[in-house]
């Protein structure tokens, strides 16, 4: 639980594109520049990774992407990992920003907003309670 994210900048992020909701026209100059028999395990993933650039020209995009899947090619090819969802990530996401719409009265309404039930809330509430009360009190004794 105290992997649970402070920083308000990672929630603020934008949901990107997803490969199944993105039109095989769009994807076109990338597979211009992938040969044919480029692994089709790499091509989804470069696929993915250009699809996540999108606010770079189309000449850019494909040449970082390109890049980019090279370099993650040659560290993990040979290898099977294990790539999670980030499942826990996005709720630890999730319950920082909660909490920081907690004003101490809106729990309930916070709970019906998010479809998370109070317990949970109250649950995950006193862990970040207790991670800003030791990151506000740092250096000090008791």
């Amino acid at each position: 639980m105290s992997s649970l994210n402070s920083g308000s900048a990672v929630s603020k992020r934008k949901p990107r594109a997803r490969l199944t909701s993105t039109s095989m026209e769009m994807l076109v100059p990338l597979h211009q520049a992938l040969d044919e028999t480029y692994p089709k395990v790499w091509r989804t993933i470069a696929e993915c990774i250009f699809i996540g650039l999108d606010e770079m020209d189309t000449q850019r995009r494909v040449q970082q992407t390109l890049q980019i899947t090279d370099v993650l090619r040659a560290e993990l090819g040979g290898l099977q990992p294990y790539l999670p969802k980030g499942g826990d990530y996005d709720n630890a996401v999730q319950y920082r920003d909660l909490y920081n719409q907690f004003n101490g009265r809106n729990i309930a309404d916070l709970a019906a907003a998010s479809g998370v039930c109070l317990r949970v809330l109250y649950k995950h509430f006193s862990v970040l309670k207790r991670e800003d009360f030791k990151r506000r009190q740092a250096g000090f004794e008791f």
